[in-house]
């Protein structure tokens, strides 16, 4: 779904390149439950989430002991792991990649 451009500053910046609603989050529970994911919904008084074992998890925010979103990507950067060549072979395979 994205051009070779966008791929090539993900792979180079991951954190520069996310889409806010892609952000990890790490909500805590009242009674100490961690819960760590990627937000997918939020609004007011919730926060809808898709946690580390792929679940959509729905929390109220007023029920939390804490909340916070992550400004940095869990993703590295490849900028010094791959080199340009490995850079544009790895972006020529997800190119080539069908959808579902």
């Amino acid at each position: 779904m994205r051009k070779p451009d966008s791929l090539q500053r993900v792979l180079l910046d991951p954190a520069g390149a996310m889409i806010p609603g892609n952000r990890s989050v790490r909500a805590v529970t009242r009674d100490g439950r961690m819960l760590r994911g990627r937000r997918l919904n939020e609004d007011a008084y919730t926060i809808q989430l898709i946690d580390e074992q792929s679940r959509l998890v729905s929390l109220v925010k007023a029920d939390l002991r804490s909340f916070d979103v992550s400004p940095t990507s869990s993703m590295p950067s490849f900028e010094t792991t791959l080199t340009a060549d490995e850079r544009a072979d790895l972006i020529a395979y997800l190119l080539s990649l069908k959808g579902r």
